[in-house]
């Protein structure tokens, strides 16, 4: 009989062990997808953001981070998290075209003249009509606002007006809208993944790339092109996001945990975006780069008369109802 029970108390804590170990085990770790380089402020915001979710769960979440587009284009990882994988990834409001195509209003040029004006449009009943359509198409935003940067151009010639640009192969993301903020500026849009596009200059495929200051550096595209057109063309804010499936697997904690941290890692974001864009203006200077100042009227009417018509499957009237919330 004493037998018995030792031997019960040892498979009791054998099991016990297994329990433990199994909890251990059970970690859930997240991969952070984005095309943005090493060291760039979305990668350094990133790898903070890790530390402080590690941090919070006491080690039951972990993110890791792949920049440099390692896994996949934008539009590639997105459906990746949508069919249920644990990814998060930053992409762009206009990536929501097909699913929530009203939403991608938010990357239209020349909507806000700031990113004070812009954050308003976050706390409005519009977004949040918006954000229920997300979930419907089955998305989760987890972060609705990352300042990203003010994107500017950088090309192979000088273009600071409709005229100078009008046909000038632009390397775009592969969006609508960007696609179609680029042929109303006058250029040629060509989509690619944010990693090829330095071959793409070098071989002469397209003749400029647009991003805000710290990309355009941090990709080294000033080695190919060596003018820097300050357009301020869209001042971009952009969501993280992951799969609804996904999502609604964590438990309401981890959740919180996230959301939380990641609205810490947005403000400090913004505080990287911009210290590091004065920071890779100079160097682009220091580095040979031609800055040329630009006259943003002509681009901004052209672009308040095209844009809107090029979606017709907007809502009426969605382009002025979004700038007054931004700018009333």
């Amino acid at each position: 009989m004493r037998f018995k029970k030792l031997t019960l108390i040892a498979t009791s804590l054998s099991i016990a062990g297994l329990g433990s170990i199994n909890l251990t085990q059970a970690a859930t770790e997240i991969r952070v997808a984005y095309g943005n380089q090493p060291g760039e402020p979305v990668d350094v915001a990133v790898k903070e953001w890790a530390k402080n979710v590690k941090e919070a769960s006491d080690g039951e979440l972990t993110l890791s981070a792949f920049p440099a587009s390692q896994l996949g284009a934008e539009t590639d990882v997105m459906e990746q998290a949508r069919f249920g994988a644990p990814i998060i990834t930053i992409t762009a409001y206009s990536n929501f075209m097909s699913s929530v195509p009203d939403l991608s209003v938010l990357d239209a040029p020349y909507l806000a003249e700031s990113f004070d004006d812009k954050l308003k449009v976050f706390d409005s009943e519009w977004f949040a009509e918006q954000s229920d359509k997300v979930e419907d198409a089955g998305y989760h935003i987890v972060i609705p606002n990352a300042v990203y940067g003010t994107r500017h151009l950088l090309s192979r010639e000088p273009a600071t007006t409709p005229e100078a640009i009008d046909g000038v192969k632009v390397r775009v993301q592969n969006s609508p809208m960007y696609v179609e903020a680029m042929r109303a500026m006058g250029a040629t849009p060509t989509p690619m993944s944010l990693g090829d596009v330095y071959p793409a200059l070098a071989q002469g495929m397209v003749d400029g790339v647009e991003n805000p200051t710290p990309v355009l550096f941090g990709g080294k595209f000033h080695e190919v092109v060596q003018h820097l057109n300050l357009t301020g063309h869209m001042n971009t804010v952009a969501p993280f996001v992951t799969g609804k499936t996904f999502w609604n697997q964590l438990s309401e904690e981890n959740q919180k945990i996230l959301t939380e941290t990641g609205q810490d890692m947005a403000i400090h974001l913004r505080d990287l975006v911009e210290r590091s864009s004065q920071q890779s203006l100079k160097k682009l200077k220091d580095a040979g780069v031609k800055v040329h100042e630009v006259d943003p009227q002509p681009f901004r009417e052209r672009a308040a008369e095209q844009v809107p018509a090029a979606f017709p499957q907007w809502s009426n009237g969605l382009y002025e109802k979004v700038r007054q919330i931004i700018n009333g």
